[in-house]
């Protein structure tokens, strides 16, 4: 994936970076209904994984207010393999071919376009997510995973800082 670029964004709606672990897959003990799903990318591995039942239906609301955008460590698989399981649209979203160092790369995806990043906790190793006044960082609930997040209100807090002047911005 070295030579890989993600499809431009379209710019008609913000950008949600959503990573996976701890997000659409949950690991350990869950808080919420999960059920398990046999995942596969064309058919060359596979994996069993707990994905929150209400999931597909909170991704699909996410949807209609931002521009989805994968960044995991699931890279160019994320979406083929996980289209049926939360009933994804049949055109993959895009996929930043990062596992660390996202803020950097997402930074340079969005460029002017007002963005919002969700993702577990474990993705900054340590300490409080990065303070940042371009966009929104969210960290989930690994128990809970995405449906911890409120569609509404991720929506009004980018638009918050998509609307204010840089030195008047909101830390994520």
């Amino acid at each position: 994936m070295a030579k890989y670029t993600a499809r431009p964004p379209r710019g008609d709606r913000p950008l949600l970076v959503l990573g996976i672990s701890g997000v659409v897959v949950l690991e350990g003990e869950a808080a919420v209904p999960v059920s398990m799903h046999h995942l596969s990318a064309w058919g060359r591995w596979v994996r069993d994984v707990a994905i929150p039942d209400a999931a597909a239906a909170r991704l699909a609301e996410l949807a209609t207010r931002f521009e989805i955008v994968w960044a995991s460590e699931w890279g160019h698989n994320a979406h083929t393999a996980f289209r049926q399981a939360l009933d994804l649209p049949e055109e993959p979203w895009p996929f930043l071919p990062v596992q660390f160092d996202k803020l950097r790369m997402i930074r340079e995806y969005a460029g002017a376009l007002p963005w919002a990043w969700v993702d577990d906790p474990v993705v900054d190793l340590h300490g409080e997510p990065p303070v940042c006044d371009d966009g929104v960082i969210v960290r989930v609930d690994p128990t809970v995973g995405i449906l911890g997040v409120d569609p509404v209100e991720l929506r009004a807090r980018v638009d918050r800082i998509a609307q204010a002047a840089p030195g008047e911005r909101e830390d994520g």
